[in-house]
This record gives structure tokens, C-alpha cells and sequence, in this order.
């Protein structure tokens, strides 16, 4: 049922990756430019949703910059947000998994090029990861010239920008140019669920490709079924239709199993996820290499996991071992 005009509408809105909640007034149905519209006033309440990030400022275009890896390698990154304590960062080209490179609160360097003037250099400590970037809080040992430098810079950039998008605004509103071309874009290819191994217990593997599966099914499927899944950032439920998964229950499904690659978050964000907004009853293994395995076997079990499992090097009794006894607790 459409609103009646003067009712009052919270919106989600997103202005170059940022999200607010907008509280608008409805005034009506219409037509703008031969299109199909509503009509809103201006938002009478505007706030930020992602107040924790370090993005007070984004620009059009991101900015180039180079950091140091754990390796303290020299590696081109590019930084997409600014805020008065820090930066967001985009990693490399081809960069899967930002631990890789960057862990959580380790410390780097990294130099801003802005587009005009001298690249300031700036020590910082990772702070969280977000949609394929890191949050970098400037490091109290940051020096403070160079950290009074970035400050001014992004006041500077900041309300340049601010007037250049103050200079596109048009209060009648705009037409996306998408919709004068009336086609709609390809919708992407939905990820296939594909049963391995038709045993009881059956594992759900969730995963990056198909080489990972393939592997545990060939190692594991004479004792445990094997079903993968490639998800994408939805709800996991209504894919496992297959599986006889419905809103009542997890079908034949009885643990699942997260690898570190994904294709869409991480496996800490999907554990949680899976947990907590989808309420999933059956145990949650985290997989992957052994490298750090105590620290990620912590977050694992904070995201809601029972264990994080080494997969990486693959040492078969260990990983029978594991499956079995986390299934027997959950009997």
C-alpha cells in the first residue's frame, strides 16, 4: 500500500559509500522528466549509520597511496575515505584476504599523494576491516607536523568537494542516466549449490571456487557427505532449498564449514551473520591456514564459531577428528 501524502519516511541513503538514514515528509506520486517518482521534501533528519568509520569525507575519485605490509614491503594501495583520525584504504589489485597482507591492529605506513602538493607520510595502526578496505587509525607515535598537514589538506579537500557538489545539485531533482537507455543490466550469475558427496552427515562447505571442496569431499566423503556453496553477501537460508533447508529447520544439513576465501565478506562476517541473523542452530567451523591459528581460532569462537580448523597444511586424521567430535557435541 502506497503512503498517503504527508507521511513521514525514513530512508537509506548512500552518497559515495557512505550510509545515513534520512528522515523525509512524502508529498506524492508523480512524473519527472516522463518517469515515474515520488515526491519527498528535503530530509528533515540526516544521520550517519557507519558512525564508527574513519570516512568523513570521500572524494569523487580515490587517492593514490602507498603503505608498508607486515613484511614491510612497499605496497599501492589507494585511499577511498578520510577522517580526522585516520583513513580507509583500498589494497592492491587482486588482494582476496586483507589479513593477509594488513592483520588487525598491526602497524603500517602510509604515504597520501594528494593531487596537488607533497605526499604526507603518516604511521597508523589497522583498526577494522571493511568492504574490501581497512580503517587505519593514526598511531600515536604519527608525527605531528605531518599528521597537522593531513588534517589541513582534508578541511581543504573536504570543502572543495562540497562545492562541487553543491554546484551539481539541482533542487528539481535528476534522472539517472541509466533509465533513458531502458535496458536493464545483466543480472549476475547466481552461485550453484553442488552436493559432492551424497552421504549422511552432510557437510556444508562454504567457499571460493570449487578446488577447496573437491579436495575435502575426495578426503572425507567415504565417513561425511559434502555439499558446497559459493555465497554471495545474502541470506544463506533460501539457497539450500536443495538440502530441504526451509524456515523451520536446516534440512540434512548438520555443521557447516567456512573457509577464509570467499567470494563475498569474510568468514568471520558470514559466521556472525550465519549465527546471529540467520539463527543457525548447527555447529560453525572456520577453516583455513595454520598461520596464526591461535588468534583466529579467538575471533572464530567470538563470531560464534565452535573451532577454527587448519586446512592449510591438510593433515587428514586431524580433520576427521575434528568433524567428529564437533558433531557429537551437537547430538
Amino acid at each position: 500500500m502506497a503512503p498517503e501524502a504527508g507521511a513521514r519516511l525514513t530512508l537509506k541513503v548512500l552518497d559515495r559509500g557512505l550510509l545515513f538514514e534520512a528522515v523525509v515528509d512524502f508529498q506524492g506520486h508523480g512524473r519527472l522528466h516522463g518517469v515515474e517518482a515520488c515526491h519527498v521534501t528535503l530530509p528533515r533528519l540526516l544521520r550517519a549509520v557507519d558512525a564508527h568509520r574513519l570516512a568523513d569525507f570521500v572524494p569523487d575519485r580515490p587517492i593514490p597511496c602507498s603503505f608498508s605490509d607486515q613484511r614491510n614491503d612497499i605496497q599501492d594501495g589507494k585511499a577511498t575515505a578520510f577522517g580526522e583520525d585516520g583513513l580507509e584504504l583500498a589494497p592492491p589489485p587482486g588482494t582476496k584476504v586483507l589479513g593477509d597482507m594488513l592483520r588487525l591492529n598491526a602497524a603500517s605506513t602510509v604515504e597520501v599523494k594528494p593531487p596537488a602538493g607533497e605526499g604526507i607520510v603518516l604511521a597508523v595502526k589497522v583498526a577494522y576491516f571493511g568492504e574490501k578496505t581497512w580503517g587505519l587509525r593514526l598511531a600515536d607515535s604519527a608525527d605531528r607536523m605531518a599528521v597537522s598537514r593531513y588534517r589541513q589538506w582534508m578541511l581543504e579537500a573536504r570543502h572543495a568537494q562540497a562545492n562541487r557538489d553543491r554546484s551539481r545539485f539541482n533542487p528539481g531533482g535528476l534522472e539517472s542516466s541509466r533509465l533513458t537507455v531502458r535496458k536493464e543490466a545483466p543480472k549476475p550469475t547466481a552461485a550453484q549449490l553442488r552436493l559432492l558427496v551424497d552421504r549422511d552427515p552432510l557437510v556444508l562447505v562454504l567457499g571460493e571456487g570449487e578446488a577447496f571442496p573437491a579436495r575435502l569431499g575426495e578426503a572425507i566423503g567415504r565417513k561425511f557427505g559434502v555439499a558446497a556453496f559459493d555465497p554471495g553477501p545474502g541470506p544463506l537460508r533460501p539457497a539450500l532449498r536443495d538440502l530441504g533447508v526451509d524456515e523451520q529447520g536446516w534440512g540434512r544439513v548438520r555443521l557447516v564449514l567456512i573457509h577464509q576465501k570467499l567470494r563475498a565478506g569474510t568468514a568471520m562476517e558470514r559466521c556472525r551473520r550465519l549465527v546471529q541473523d540467520e539463527a543457525c542452530p548447527l555447529p560453525v567451523l572456520l577453516a583455513g591456514t595454520d598461520e596464526d591459528a591461535d588468534l583466529k581460532r579467538n575471533r572464530a569462537v567470538a563470531a560464534g564459531a565452535v573451532d577454527y580448523l587448519v586446512m592449510e597444511p591438510f593433515q587428514i586424521l586431524t580433520v576427521l577428528r575434528t568433524l567428529d567430535q564437533t558433531l557429537k557435541m551437537f547430538l
